[in-house]
């Protein structure tokens, strides 16, 4: 994982040696996303994708680590809306904090997320 500020922005990069299709099912499949997604020791309890321009992805993360003190047990609501859907090639979206029904948060600053494949297919 490369990470790098600029500014007020955070940028995480992270290269896999996989075949871009594979990739990009993993970031667009609720099945595959449940398995990686959020931080260590934390899982993916809730993931609902409506995986096209203008859809909604909806998920929970549940921290599930005990030495990570008073954030064990612990719930994550987020929402994400996609901006562009180029198959096999790129994924951009901003994701907002939300509640367990996907109402967006005001008090929490949104980002923006991006997965592009690059290289041979």
């Amino acid at each position: 994982m490369i990470t790098k500020a600029v500014g007020n922005e955070l940028v995480m990069e992270r290269v896999f040696d996989a075949p871009k299709a594979l990739l990009f099912q993993a970031y667009s499949d609720s099945q595959h996303l449940k398995h990686w997604w959020g931080p260590k020791g934390w899982d993916l309890t809730k993931c609902e994708i409506d995986f096209r321009k203008d859809g909604i992805w909806h998920y929970c993360m549940r921290c599930v680590d005990e030495s990570q003190g008073e954030m064990f047990g612990f719930e994550s609501w987020g929402k994400g809306i996609y901006q562009e859907i180029v198959e096999n090639e790129k994924i951009v979206y901003i994701d907002y904090f939300s509640d367990a029904e996907g109402n967006e948060s005001d008090e929490m600053p949104s980002t923006s997320g991006y997965c592009i494949a690059r290289g041979e297919q």
